[in-house]
């Protein structure tokens, strides 16, 4: 299975139109992160520093783990990109579905990726078999989501532990995406085997929590050896004073902001997973974030599921060109419950 391209990513939608394809917190950003914004208009005359060491040691801080653990970049986007030039892995494996960007990169740095294809009928998890197999093949690096995006679903924290030290014994790189694990809940983190591992290396973002895609806020934690190179190798002024700034504001509110935001998130996504699954033609696959994918079977209509959402003032995010998933895919965000309350009273036209 060929492997790359893909770049709608969501959160491209019409003005006008209810944008259920990037999945961002509902709540938007805390007060205190837009404050920071507007505080920071005072900053923007003068140069950031080449590397943000203050917010980096305010991450290491957050997280329990050394500043020297930590590399920040321009988005999380960024620093794949960046594991994919300066670790330059030759046979890396990607489990899919999944973020295309993880396989954008390791082209565009001249590998060609693998696919771990997640099954269907195992709720599109990756399984230690999986990795195990990829390892027998010669895996050089694994990525995997936790949660997986586009699937919600979430490998657990004893089997990525396990998939670590499988990896680890190959001297294979095992990097976990966890973009979306705030709406998890941080006890379900690897950070640990990522600041404890010299193999492992685990992407988080500050841009999905905080509703912040904008600033482009992303960040890493590795082993010291390896953030140390990946931090030599990342381009001076990646993180501008703006996002530097608001970063700091998030994470002085992000105990409280974050446990609100995940009790909003698991109460609306039981109601819309149980509500959209009510309609007869729509399933919605168990999810751990802040979004839900849905097969629907679009057989017999005129139009695709999407572009008749979009006739109704609703953006949903296509799937089906994402290797892993086809025809009547779709990813749809969490939002608050009258907005969602619009996107099931649309979908059940869909079958009218």
């Amino acid at each position: 299975m060929k492997l790359g391209i893909d770049r709608t990513h969501g959160g491209a939608a019409p003005p006008g139109v209810l944008d259920f394809s990037a999945s961002l917190n509902p709540l938007g950003p805390p007060p205190q992160a837009l404050a920071a914004y507007h505080e920071a208009a005072a900053l923007m005359a003068r140069y950031p520093s080449p590397y943000p060491d203050d917010l980096g040691a305010r991450l290491g801080r957050h997280h329990r783990v050394a500043p020297d653990n930590v590399v920040l970049g321009n988005g999380s986007t960024q620093l794949i990109h960046l594991l994919a030039r300066t670790l330059r892995p030759r046979r890396p494996f990607v489990g899919i579905p999944a973020f295309s960007e993880f396989a954008n990169a390791m082209i565009v740095a001249g590998a060609a990726p693998c696919a771990m294809t997640a099954k269907r009928e195992r709720g599109f998890a990756i399984e230690i078999e999986q990795t195990a197999h990829a390892l027998e093949q010669g895996a050089d690096a694994v990525f995997i989501g936790r949660p997986n995006s586009p699937t919600g679903a979430m490998l657990s924290l004893g089997d990525a532990a396990e998939i670590a030290t499988r990896c680890s014994s190959h001297g294979c790189w095992c990097v976990f995406d966890e973009a979306f694990i705030d709406f998890a809940g941080e006890e379900h983190s690897a950070i640990r085997l990522g600041a404890g591992d010299p193999r492992v290396i685990v992407l988080r973002s500050l841009t999905k929590m905080f509703a912040i895609p904008g600033l482009r806020l992303g960040y890493l934690v590795a082993g010291r050896d390896v953030a140390r190179r990946l931090r030599e190798a990342i381009e001076p002024w990646s993180v501008n004073v703006v996002a530097e700034h608001v970063g700091v504001a998030c994470l002085e509110v992000a105990e409280d902001f974050a446990a609100r935001s995940r009790a909003l998130i698991m109460a609306e996504r039981a109601h819309l997973s149980g509500a959209l699954s009510a309609i007869d033609g729509i399933h919605a696959f168990a999810s751990c974030a802040n979004f839900l994918m849905l097969e629907v079977a679009e057989n017999g209509h005129a139009t695709s599921f999407a572009a008749h959402m979009l006739s109704r003032g609703i953006a949903v995010r296509d799937l089906r060109d994402l290797p892993g998933c086809g025809t009547g895919m779709y990813r749809v965000a969490v939002r608050l419950r009258e907005e969602n309350e619009q996107l099931i009273a649309a979908a059940r036209t869909y079958f009218d």
